[in-house]
């Protein structure tokens, strides 16, 4: 391939995720209001229904400079940043697995975007409200489920065994998670967070859900203790757990061989 296409590639893969991430933020702030997902769109303060100019990602943000057109309301930031970073997402995993083209590895690419951009709406309710919706988990723990399976198949790897591997992965991360909040008595980590755990699990697979662990504990105590250092929380205040845990899962699928490959390098010593 050359320069020019992989950045052409990379660039209609980053509009995508920012056409998808628009989508998810209002699904998701519609769960959180108990509105249906469907209908359209409307200003949140002065209810007024948006045209399709209104709604296009970043650009219309920008024209706008940030103000709904008829009632001059200032809009989220929250709105550019879900786009914004859905579309990097997007855009990292295509360079990453390769899926820069129509080949047979799209297969696999389709259910995994399908698996991310479920953590990213559950990512949205749990850092508004620290509620992380069913039917998020349902769909992300169905296409990372799809996306191991056919991802085996691309590979000419289809004997079930790394399959069988991922799974029992992702259910230890469930009953860890699970027990963590049977010795904290349910303070530790919220209702949703062992399903999110075995979804993200299984998105990324064994061995590198070791890594994802790693990083999603080495993350979340890190912003823990310094926002209690700067005094933004208090040690009985609750934190939501599963942003750590989806940024991990992300982390994990861009980085994870190389921080795997890193760890055992410096075991050899």
């Amino acid at each position: 391939m050359t320069i020019n296409y992989l950045l052409l590639a990379t660039m209609l893969y980053f509009l995508l995720g920012t056409a998808v991430g628009s989508f998810l933020d209002v699904w998701a702030r519609r769960i959180l209001r108990g509105e249906s997902p469907t209908g359209r769109s409307k200003c949140e303060d002065c209810g007024h229904v948006l045209s399709a100019s209104d709604l296009i990602p970043l650009l219309s943000f920008l024209f706008l400079r940030g103000r709904c057109r008829y009632c001059r309301k200032p809009l989220s930031w929250q709105y550019p940043i879900v786009e914004v970073g859905t579309g990097i997402v997007f855009a990292s995993l295509a360079f990453k697995f390769g899926v820069l083209g129509i080949n047979f590895k799209l297969l696999a690419f389709v259910p995994l975007l399908v698996a991310v951009s479920a953590l990213i709406a559950a990512f949205i309710t749990d850092i508004l409200e620290q509620v992380i919706a069913d039917k998020f988990l349902f769909v992300g723990a169905g296409a990372a489920f799809l996306y191991r399976a056919t991802f085996y198949l691309t590979n000419f790897d289809s004997n079930g065994f790394n399959l069988g591997l991922d799974i029992l992965g992702a259910l230890g991360v469930f009953a860890l998670f699970q027990l963590i909040r049977w010795a904290t008595k349910k303070r530790g980590m919220g209702d949703g967070d062992p399903p999110l755990g075995f979804a993200a699990g299984l998105l990324v697979g064994f061995p590198l859900v070791l890594v994802q662990i790693f990083l999603t504990f080495t993350l979340g105590g890190l912003v823990a203790a310094v926002l209690l250092v700067l005094k933004k929380k208090h040690l009985k205040d609750k934190v939501a757990f599963g942003p750590f845990l989806i940024i991990a899962a992300f982390a994990t699928l861009l980085f994870g061989e190389y921080i795997l490959d890193w760890y055992l390098t410096l075991l050899s010593f």
